[in-house]
């Protein structure tokens, strides 16, 4: 008997201290509510679908809960990335633009004037790329010391931290437009 209750505080010590913490996105059980939701045009048929769907929405709960939660915060990046989510916004221009999240980066098209961009992140070299016809413009890499390496357009390199003061000089290397930078 003592040594059941040892074991039981153990193993629900060592749950404490692996889980806490780790909420994470979710993102498996969101995928397949976003799937349920846009089944059919109905929202009728869809609540009835969701009803008979709920034993798989316990499964993606359970495996985000134990699984990809866990390993999402432990790494730092979710494993179901957001691929193909698209979201409006509107620059300080008074543009509207289209930002869509592809495997490696994003493809930004300006609603106003048609334009497309495609901004690319390369991994190994952790730097932030323009694609253009001639191949690709670097325009930033992370040092992963909170500092970021701006590479200017007269061909030199001004590393900055990443807050307002970076930030601001930046702005006085571009001026106010900044062409890789959105305001939040």
């Amino acid at each position: 008997m003592k040594r059941s209750k040892l074991l039981f505080a153990a193993v629900g010590l060592s749950a404490c201290v692996l889980y806490s913490s780790c909420i994470g996105s979710f993102g498996l059980f969101n995928k397949f509510a976003e799937i349920n939701v846009n089944l059919t045009k109905s929202k009728f048929v869809n609540g009835i679908l969701g009803i008979i769907f709920i034993p798989v929405y316990g499964v993606c709960l359970t495996a985000d809960w134990i699984v990809l939660n866990t390993i999402e915060f432990w790494t730092g990046k979710p494993l179901l990335a957001s691929v193909g989510e698209t979201r409006h916004m509107v620059g300080s221009n008074g543009h509207s633009y289209v930002i869509v999240t592809e495997k490696d980066g994003y493809r930004i098209q300006d609603e106003t004037s048609g334009e497309e961009t495609l901004m690319v992140f390369n991994e190994e070299e952790q730097t932030w790329n323009l694609a253009q016809e001639g191949g690709m413009l670097k325009l930033m890499r992370l040092n992963g010391d909170n500092t970021v390496t701006v590479f200017t357009p007269d061909g030199e390199e001004l590393t900055v931290t990443c807050d307002d003061e970076g930030l601001q000089k930046v702005r006085e290397v571009y001026g106010e437009a900044v062409p890789f930078m959105v305001a939040r």
